[in-house]
């Protein structure tokens, strides 16, 4: 017969350790993921666990000096509301969130303000339950303010895509600029010449690389810049929209649009929807940049380059994890994708859909 912990409590790991028929030290072994328990044993604790309910305390595991098995995920709350990337870091969020789970940690999410002081900010999120590590977001991960007052608060830091000091914590990523390029070089293979940029908000790094990317890719193919084509979108869709309605007033438009990221080439698409009854609208091939679930539904299907968001997530996890356990954890430039689409054709083709 189950033994059960009183209803008018919450079970306690010695209700645990007694369901279980071992010592509470052995059931902390097991919740903080130690090596050297039976297989056995880690599946009777665990069994007595989902049995009674029980859900460790982490601010007690905190301040006994072992693990919290609590992982702080720092991103930023933008002054302009504009200039936020939900999907992407959605995308990032549930991999992390996956991840906890299957290692036992939990996630806590902690808000840094665009215009409030770094340090006042630090100090909030390291006060309050113990956290083993913490991982930046972009734009977040550019901000050296933030990680050196993390890092004086003595937390191990984790970065997800950083483009500055890349060398100063564990990071994990891709190499933006190279993937920008292939984009480029698949439209330039296709045989378009006026390729336009709608490059990314200014304060993220990413955006840099990406037209970067694009640049090396048209001087690469023995092409001139034209500024002309080259717009400033905000990672939005509505300026992608807004990018695209202007370059197709050119009094040359382009054939061909590299959006810096999926969210602006679906405003990209819009536009040349609405402008169908213009021939350089209707033979518009447009390319994006993430490969975010929600955008690739779309139709046409998005040409774009895919970034391995949940196995960056990961392996951020991961180093967080390590780094937690101390650990040796190192950076990791995971490699990208490009997925084709229904979204490009050659020159003065219409794209199918």
């Amino acid at each position: 017969m189950t033994k059960a912990a009183s209803s008018s409590r919450k079970p306690t790991i010695k209700d645990v350790a007694s369901q279980a028929g071992v010592s509470f030290k052995t059931v902390s072994r097991v919740m903080n993921g130690e090596a050297g328990v039976r297989s056995d044993v880690r599946d009777r604790v665990m069994a007595a666990v989902t049995a009674l309910g029980y859900t460790p305390n982490l601010a007690a595991r905190g301040l006994s000096g072992g693990r919290s098995r609590l992982i702080g995920l720092v991103t930023y709350a933008p002054v302009d509301a504009f200039v936020e990337n939900h999907a992407y870091l959605a995308a990032l969020e549930t991999g992390l969130i996956d991840r906890c789970q299957a290692v036992g940690s939990s996630l806590a999410i902690e808000i840094v303000r665009a215009d409030a002081d770094p340090q006042a900010e630090v100090r909030a999120i390291t006060s309050g339950l113990t956290k083993d590590a913490f991982i930046l977001l972009p734009p977040l991960v550019d901000n050296m303010q933030i990680i050196t007052a993390l890092e004086a608060a003595g937390a191990p830091v984790v970065r997800i895509a950083p483009t500055l000091e890349t060398g100063r914590c564990v990071s994990v990523g891709m190499d933006d600029e190279a993937a920008a390029a292939d984009m480029v070089g698949r439209l330039l293979a296709l045989g378009h010449r006026r390729i336009a940029l709608v490059s990314g908000h200014p304060s993220h790094g990413a955006a840099e690389a990406r037209r970067h990317g694009y640049v090396r890719a048209l001087r690469t193919a023995g092409l001139e810049v034209d500024p002309a084509l080259i717009r400033q979108g905000w990672f939005t869709e509505q300026s992608g929209f807004e990018a695209a309605m202007a370059l197709l007033d050119l009094k040359e438009p382009p054939t061909a649009v590299f959006a810096s990221n999926d969210m602006m080439a679906v405003g990209v698409r819009r536009a040349a929807r609405l402008r169908s009854e213009v021939p350089a609208a209707a033979c518009l091939s447009i390319v994006g940049f993430d490969g975010l679930r929600t955008v690739l539904a779309g139709w046409p299907t998005l040409t774009t380059v895919r970034q391995p968001l949940t196995e960056m997530a990961w392996a951020a996890l991961d180093a967080a994890d390590a780094l937690a356990d101390r650990r040796e954890a190192l950076s990791v430039l995971l490699p990208h994708s490009l997925l084709e689409g229904l979204s490009v054709a050659a020159p003065h083709s219409a794209p199918i859909g």
